[in-house]
C-alpha cells in the first residue's frame, strides 16, 4: 500500500505553480492575475517559465502593487530553477537564482535565492499536493533583504477543479507581512490548456478579490 501511494505521488501532474517540481522540457506555463481590495487598490501579476532542459527550468515574475494610481513595492525578476537529487523518496527538492529590479520611482537591482520542497499525496483517492517556497531577495541599491516564505496546500477535487489553500509570509528589518489566500483552479475542458484562477487573500485585515488566468503552451 505505502508503495502504491508512493508511485502515485510521484506521477502526478506537475502543479501550475512548479516550485519544487521541474517544468517539462518544451513546455511553458503562464499565468497573469489581478487583485482588487475593499480600499479599491489594485494589484497584478505575470509568472512564465519554460523547461529548456530536464534539469533546468527559465522564468520571469513581475509583482506590481498600485496605491492611488501609482506603482509602489514592485518587483521584476528572471530566474533559473534547478534540482535537488533525491533518489526514489516521494518529495522534490530545488534550488532558484534570480535577478532583476524593483519597479516604481525608488528603483534598485534586485538578487534573489530560493529553496523549494514539494510533495504529493492522496486524500479519498484525490491528490493533492504540498509546497513550502523559501527565499531572500535583497535590494542591491537600497541595502534592503527580504524574507520569505510561501506554503501552498493544493487537492484536485475533479479533473476540472482544484482548490488551493496558501499562505504568504514576508519580513524585512522593520515589517513582517502574513497573507492568507484561499482559491479555487477551474478548467473548462478536462484537457484543456487554460485553467481559470478564483481566490481571496487577506492581508493586514485588508480583503481582496483574485482573478486569474492560467495556461500551458
Amino acid at each position: 500500500m505505502r508503495l502504491l501511494l508512493l508511485l502515485a505521488a510521484l506521477s502526478m501532474p506537475v502543479p501550475a505553480c512548479a516550485g519544487a517540481w521541474m517544468r517539462d522540457v518544451g513546455t511553458t506555463f503562464l499565468s497573469f492575475s489581478t487583485t482588487i481590495d475593499e480600499e479599491q487598490q489594485m494589484g497584478g501579476s505575470l509568472y512564465v517559465e519554460h523547461g529548456l532542459r530536464p534539469k533546468l527550468t527559465l522564468g520571469l515574475k513581475i509583482d506590481v502593487d498600485m496605491i492611488d494610481m501609482r506603482v509602489a513595492d514592485s518587483t521584476g525578476y528572471v530566474f533559473a530553477r534547478k534540482p535537488v537529487p533525491t533518489g526514489n523518496r516521494a518529495f522534490k527538492l530545488a534550488y532558484e537564482i534570480g535577478a532583476g529590479s524593483t519597479l516604481g520611482s525608488d528603483r534598485s537591482a534586485l538578487l534573489r535565492a530560493g529553496f523549494s520542497y514539494g510533495r504529493g499525496f492522496t486524500l479519498w483517492d484525490k491528490f493533492g499536493w504540498i509546497a513550502l517556497d523559501s527565499a531572500a531577495e535583497w535590494e542591491v541599491d537600497n541595502h534592503i533583504t527580504t524574507y520569505k516564505l510561501d506554503s501552498t496546500v493544493g487537492l484536485s477535487i475533479s479533473p476540472r477543479f482544484q482548490m488551493m489553500m496558501q499562505v504568504f509570509a514576508s519580513q524585512t528589518e522593520t515589517e513582517t507581512s502574513i497573507t492568507l489566500a484561499p482559491s479555487v483552479i477551474w478548467r473548462p475542458n478536462e484537457d484543456g490548456p487554460t485553467r481559470y484562477h478564483f481566490g481571496l487573500e487577506k492581508e493586514d485585515g485588508i480583503l481582496a478579490l483574485r482573478l486569474g488566468l492560467w495556461r500551458t503552451f
